[in-house]
């Protein structure tokens, strides 16, 4: 009986056919959200609360990779396009922003910052889409969000912000702009609905 032969020698000549042949790597693109910082109203009296925003929820469809529509019911993702954070993330860090830079209270800050706040602002993403609709694609950004007192629980504003924006072509990359242009104007409402609530907060009792 003939002894088997040793297979070690046939191992760098497997390595080399990997090496000759590789496999081709096609990169990942990232984007990112950040409009422009709002900027800071001098003569705008914050009232004299502290509001904690916590982090906003999303659906598991929601993470980094970036979720395209077409029709009412068909969905995919891209494979080489990426958001370099999920997107109920960067809202929040947004958020948080626009709410200080526009002195809605005395302090406005993360809520894992805070330890006994007056006021709480929680919500959620409820749409972060890239549309591929004809004749062009657009954005679609939706915040639910819950603005209530810290002691009691009471709700001072319940209420949904949406915001379309058109791709200026049919690409991720146009999308990413559209996107956000529509996360500035979303954010923008929210800060103005939050503004009132907290102005009619401040308001005296004319009740005799």
């Amino acid at each position: 009986m003939r002894p088997a032969l040793p297979l070690l020698p046939a191992l760098p000549f497997l390595l080399a056919g990997c090496t000759l042949f590789p496999r081709s790597l096609v990169p990942v693109h990232y984007y990112t959200i950040d409009p422009p910082a709002v900027e800071p109203r001098p003569d705008a009296a914050p009232a004299d609360l502290v509001l904690a925003v916590h982090t906003l929820g999303a659906a598991p469809r929601y993470r980094e990779r970036i979720l395209f529509r077409k029709g009412p019911l068909a969905a995919g993702y891209h494979e080489t396009s990426r958001w370099v954070e999920p997107p109920a993330d960067m809202l929040s860090t947004i958020l948080r922003r626009t709410l200080d830079a526009r002195r809605i209270a005395r302090v406005v800050a993360d809520d894992r910052l805070l330890r006994r706040p007056d006021l709480i602002l929680d919500g959620r993403l409820t749409r972060f889409d890239e549309v591929q609709a004809d004749p062009a694609w657009r954005a679609e950004c939706e915040l639910e969000l819950l603005l209530k007192q810290a002691d009691d629980g009471a709700v001072l504003l319940s209420a949904r912000f949406a915001a379309s924006r058109e791709a200026a072509a049919r690409t991720t990359a146009a999308f990413a702009e559209a996107m956000n242009a529509a996360v500035a104007n979303v954010v923008a409402q929210a800060a103005d609905a939050i503004a009132k609530t907290l102005a009619a907060l401040k308001k005296p009792d004319k009740t005799p």
